[in-house]
Order: C-alpha cells, then sequence, then structure tokens
C-alpha cells in the first residue's frame, strides 16, 4: 500500500486524465466517496466547479488542504474551511491564462500602435519624412522617428473588465504587474480577499466605460450580454480609450463598433472574436487602420486537463507537506 497522500479530484471531467498523471500524491475520483476507508484518508481535494460544504467536508476527516483550480472560489464554503483549519488553494489555470495573455498583448500592442510601427519600418516610411538611414551609436539614434500620436505606456493606465471570472482574473494579475489600475464589472462582487489580491474595484458598467481606458469584455454570451455593448455604451467610453474583445462577437454591436472605430469616437480596438467567424474578407474592420484583428486565438493550444490536473496536483503536496511558495496562492 502506497504512503503516499491521498488527493480527491472532485470534477469526473477529470476522471479519464487521472491515470496517466505523474504526481508526488495518489490521485483519487468521485467514486473514493462512496468507499469510507478511502475517504477516511483523503488528506487533500481539488475542485474545479463542484461545490465544497461542510456536508462534503464531514467525509474527510483527515482532510489537510484544499486546491481550487482557478482565481476564484465561488463554489468553496471558505468560512468552514477556516473554521475547521483547513487551507485553500487557488491553483492556475490554462485556459484562462491563454486569453488572459491575448488580452494583455492587445493592450500593449494597441499602446505602442505596433501594427502601423511594423508597416513604417518594413516600408521606409522614413522617407517619407525626409530622413535618411545613418549608423547608430549609443546617444545617436533615430529615437521616435514616426511621432505616434497614440503612442503610450500602460503604467498608470485603468483597465476596466468587464466580467471577473477566471479569465478577468488572470488579467487582472497581469495587468497590476504592469501597474495598471484595476476596475471591474459583475453581477456579484468578488471576496475582499480577492479584491485585495487583484487591486480591484467594483463599478457599475457605466462608470466602468467613462473611467478606463482598456475596457476588456471577458462575459459569456448569453440572452443577457448579446450586445451588451452597443452605440450608447461606446459613446460614453473615455476619449481616448480603446477595446479589447477576447469573449464572443456577439456580444458587441459590430456595426455600431465599426462606426466608432471610423469615426475615432474611440482609439482603437483589439479583436479575437466576431459577430461571423472567421470574419468575411469584405468586412469594414479589414480596411481600418486603428484595430487589430486575430482569428480566435486566445485559447491558446487549447485546453489541458492533464495539466491543469498536475499542477494543482503538485500544489496539493506541497499543502499536505506544509510548504508554500509554488504557482499555487493561499488565501488568507
Amino acid at each position: 500500500m502506497s504512503d503516499r497522500p491521498t488527493v480527491l479530484v472532485l470534477d469526473e471531467e477529470f476522471a479519464t486524465a487521472l491515470p496517466s498523471i505523474e504526481s508526488d500524491v495518489d490521485l483519487v475520483g468521485r467514486e473514493a466517496l462512496e468507499e469510507p476507508a478511502t475517504a477516511a484518508k483523503v488528506q487533500g481535494l481539488i475542485t474545479q466547479f463542484e461545490p465544497v460544504d461542510a456536508e462534503l467536508l464531514d467525509r474527510l476527516p483527515s482532510l489537510r488542504a484544499v486546491v481550487k483550480m482557478g482565481q476564484s472560489y465561488h463554489n468553496v464554503d471558505v468560512d468552514t474551511l477556516r473554521a475547521r483549519d483547513v487551507p485553500l488553494f487557488l491553483s492556475p489555470r490554462k485556459g484562462p491564462n491563454c486569453v488572459a495573455e491575448l488580452a494583455m498583448t492587445f493592450m500593449l500592442a494597441l499602446s505602442k500602435d505596433l501594427l502601423t510601427s511594423h508597416r513604417a519600418v518594413a516600408e521606409g516610411a522614413y522617407r517619407l519624412r525626409g530622413l535618411k538611414p545613418e549608423r547608430s551609436e549609443q546617444w545617436k539614434m533615430a529615437f521616435h522617428w514616426m511621432r505616434h500620436a497614440t503612442l503610450h505606456e500602460v503604467r498608470g493606465k485603468t483597465v476596466g473588465i468587464v466580467g471577473m471570472g477566471e479569465i478577468g482574473c488572470e488579467l487582472a494579475l497581469r495587468a497590476v504587474a504592469m501597474g495598471m489600475k484595476v476596475v471591474y464589472h459583475k453581477r456579484t462582487p468578488l471576496s475582499p480577499e480577492l479584491e485585495a489580491r487583484f487591486r480591484a474595484k467594483r463599478m457599475p458598467l457605466p462608470a466602468l466605460l467613462a473611467d478606463s481606458d482598456y475596457v476588456v469584455l471577458a462575459v459569456p454570451h448569453t440572452t443577457d450580454t448579446e450586445r451588451m455593448i452597443g452605440a450608447g455604451e461606446l459613446a460614453a467610453m473615455k476619449e481616448g480609450a480603446f477595446l479589447v474583445n477576447i469573449c464572443r462577437g456577439g456580444v458587441v454591436d459590430e456595426d455600431a463598433l465599426i462606426e466608432a472605430l471610423a469615426s475615432r469616437s474611440i482609439a482603437g480596438a483589439g479583436l479575437d472574436v466576431f459577430t461571423y467567424e472567421p470574419l468575411p474578407a469584405d468586412s469594414p474592420l479589414c480596411t481600418l487602420d486603428n484595430v487589430i484583428l486575430t482569428p480566435h486565438v486566445g485559447g491558446g493550444s487549447g485546453s489541458n486537463r492533464a495539466l491543469e490536473v498536475t499542477e494543482a496536483a503538485q500544489a496539493a503536496a506541497e499543502a499536505i507537506e506544509g510548504r508554500e511558495g509554488g504557482a499555487a496562492w493561499r488565501i488568507p
């Protein structure tokens, strides 16, 4: 019999991946709850969406740590965990990480007018400014020869995240690391611990639109969010602001967005998703110079259940042994 810690993975979607995962713990699936002897020796618990409540905890008398896959924990009874002195850790997920990376890429690219910058260099636009290439030195160079009017730094700018789920939380971490201010709009507020972790302030949507230099859409596409960003919302955005959509195309009124971009009522946009995908070749979006378009690449190389569980299992092993400081973050 193994003397390694036993860790229960609650979500059934990971069941088929468990046998192939190499870790420092013995991973068991949800069926272990029907085996009292196995449940009694479970020291670690991993969950993504499945609820963790007092009833479940009563069946796991040896539990020493809970690992939530993702950056939020609405499905976990944190108060009961604290009362039982069982720590809760958050382990990053691959999918939300990928999408948040793209959102950050859009913001950085827009801040540097990257597409125009590339074309200017590649097409030799210096000739239009009467410049001539000269050998550069440490203190002799053609600094900022394009004189982009919209060039700026994201440090000190405000990013307004509409939909503060897993993707929004991952983006907030990156934005804070870049020195940005984070505000968000969500029907239910984050916990005080998460708001402190992300340095995020909840705001009504109209206030967020008026305050943000970058508005990032990260909501699911439902009947409630269909075209939630229309002509009125675009007009309410801060002068010189940018829109980034990495969720679904139907969340935005595309015709209204095209008009806002063409009239420069907003400075620009980064779009990974569209009303019709692939984006039709005759779409006016393809002709605009203040928008960056990508072919729905936000998910990166796709989900990887085995990788996500492996990282969560490593976090559980460290927590059971009393070690911290890895990729997982402990909720105070």
